[in-house]
């Protein structure tokens, strides 16, 4: 698929080699002049097949990306994105290193029906190859390219480039960050620095996205009285987590080793830490260090002693990273419990066993979420999470306790 193509196409393509964002400025005004006799004193209209529609954009949205598979992930996003958060998306591709023109443009709009088939909204996609020394100044082509008083949102899809001056110069401009920490080389490294920037923007995270219907799952344990009980004396939380199979594997062996942590535990991590600050854990001890993607630690609760336990499953089920299995014991003056979410591909089972008793026994649809519906939530977060923001440094201190360990 190459960038802009979709049935929601409604202009021709504009392609420039060796253009300047002044020209590309002067295209896009272009695409929502008002029409002849149609001025009324409205917005701006672009027309489509001859009918004029309104420019919805309720964002800027800035992407970069760094190689073809990364540009694939964002086409298909971007498309899904739709009716429900039209923007002026700016797709940089930089080649710090390429000789030629310094910035080939192309630039499509999109035209969607919104639900219930009424109005259409159009919105832009702008796609800019930057060669040269121009790709170490992004921010300055990028911003008289920006719909001025709409928030500015960052997607960094991969391993963000944390001490590239380039990167640093994008996040500034942003009200908002978004990364997938499932896409981090280094995870302890890409969890300390990605908290680092919480005081200059505010960050969201593909993967903590991805634990939305877990965190809601466990939330609704302790909804009945009568289970709430035990929540103060959970004394072990056992968590499974999907890898591939050795032989397609995202990261190769030398990744895997070299940094200590393959990134498929961000998600299981992120979730630990979720639950620690909540219930207010912390670390006392490691049990065993970090090997092969496992650990065991014990940690300090308010009332119990509780021993963290992660480790990783082989299958071809579920995507690496996804949970697998979250069991939470109780063990205490309130008795013995145990609250169970399994998951078997697209459905999870639920349940809780109390003082001997087999309760909320059901099975609920758990079908794994698009990149397009995990980029389109975190576009209505606002600009700061402070529970992503507490859990995120949490599992960045579970994870240094294992790998120290083991050091």
């Amino acid at each position: 698929m190459r960038f802009g193509e979709a049935e929601s196409l409604a202009t021709p393509m504009w392609v420039e080699r060796n253009t300047t964002c002044q020209a590309i400025a002067g295209h896009l005004a272009s695409l929502w002049d008002i029409p002849s006799g149609l001025d009324d004193g409205g917005d701006p209209l672009v027309t489509e097949k001859g009918l004029p529609h309104a420019r919805a954009s309720v964002l800027n949205l800035i992407v970069t990306v760094q190689d073809e598979a990364a540009a694939d992930r964002v086409v298909h996003a971007l498309i899904g994105l739709g009716v429900h958060h039209p923007s002026r998306a700016i797709v940089l591709v930089p080649q710090q290193g390429a000789a030629g023109a310094q910035i080939d443009a192309r630039i499509s709009t999109h035209c969607n029906e919104t639900e219930g088939g009424g109005d259409r909204v159009c919105y832009e996609e702008v796609v800019l190859t930057v060669r040269g020394e121009a790709a170490e100044h992004l921010s300055g082509i990028v911003t008289p390219l920006l719909i001025h008083d709409l928030p500015t949102h960052i997607w960094w899809p991969g391993d963000p480039p944390f001490d590239d001056p380039v990167f640093d110069q994008l996040v500034e401009m942003g009200d908002r960050l978004i990364v997938d920490s499932s896409d981090f080389n280094d995870l302890l490294t890409g969890f300390r620095r990605t908290a680092s920037l919480r005081r200059r923007s505010g960050v969201g995270d593909l993967s903590w996205e991805r634990l939305a219907w877990w965190q809601e799952l466990t939330a609704q344990f302790f909804d009945a009285p009568r289970f709430r009980r035990y929540l103060p004396n959970l004394s072990r939380l056992r968590i499974r987590y999907a890898v591939a199979p050795r032989a397609t594997t995202r990261h190769d062996e030398d990744a895997d080793v070299a940094p200590g942590t393959p990134a498929p535990m961000a998600q299981s991590l992120l979730y630990a830490g979720w639950i620690a600050t909540r219930l207010g854990w912390r670390r006392h001890r490691t049990l065993k260090p970090l090997a092969d993607g496992a650990f065991d630690l014990r940690l300090e609760g308010r009332h119990e002693m509780v021993d963290l336990h992660l480790e990783p499953t082989v299958t071809d089920d579920v995507p690496p990273g996804d949970l697998l299995s979250v069991r939470l014991s109780s063990l205490g003056e309130t008795g013995a419990a145990e609250f169970i979410i399994d998951r078997d591909e697209d459905d999870a089972m639920v349940a809780t066993n109390a003082d001997g008793m087999t309760a909320l026994l059901r099975r609920v649809p758990m079908e794994t979420p698009r990149e397009s519906d995990l980029l389109s939530a975190q576009l209505t977060v606002d600009a700061a999470d402070p529970v992503y923001e507490m859990s995120l440094r949490a599992a960045a201190i579970l994870l240094a306790s294992s790998r120290e360990a083991a050091a």
